[in-house]
């Protein structure tokens, strides 16, 4: 499979519930003064294997997305956009050497600092995202922004009470 075709059969659409999580990765693509610059945000861990990435896309939703390094070469064309195209938020400097290793180096990204990440289990992840999340909450400093993501996760919250 190339492509999009590899990256739509493997991505997990991640539930509502990650959406209203993280409202401020949701939303950072709103705003160009936030840390992304007003771009698509992709969240990363990687190491010499693969990667995993959360995209966190402009259109609401949340995907999860784990490849190795040579899956990926054949889907040179869609990773070569997905790398320029988005902001990318890794876990440590170890991440983002081994994306560079492989030959990919994003134009738009920043490291965080923290507890080392490994990409295969949902928890070191999710503890990884929820720093992120804080993180550009305080960057941002403009809660105007997460209201839509908020409003929607408060609606769904009350449709159920």
């Amino acid at each position: 499979m190339h492509g999009k075709h590899f990256f739509l059969n493997r991505v997990v659409a991640r539930s509502r519930e990650w959406q209203c999580r993280y409202p401020a990765l949701s939303a950072a693509y709103q705003n160009p003064e936030s840390l992304s610059g007003g771009r698509q945000l992709v969240a990363a861990v990687a190491d010499p294997e693969g990667i995993r990435c959360v995209f966190f896309s402009n259109l609401g939703s949340v995907l999860d997305f784990a490849a190795s390094w040579a899956e990926l070469d054949s889907a040179r064309t869609w990773w070569h956009f997905t790398v320029r195209w988005n902001f990318w938020y890794f876990d440590d400097a170890r991440s983002l050497f081994a994306m560079r290793a492989a030959g990919h180096d994003p134009d738009h990204r920043t490291i965080a600092t923290g507890p080392q990440v490994d990409r295969r289990y949902n928890d070191s992840l999710t503890a990884f995202l929820d720093r992120a999340e804080a993180r550009f909450r305080r960057d941002i400093g403009n809660i105007a922004i997460l209201q839509p993501v908020s409003r929607a996760c408060t609606d769904d919250a009350s449709a159920t009470s």
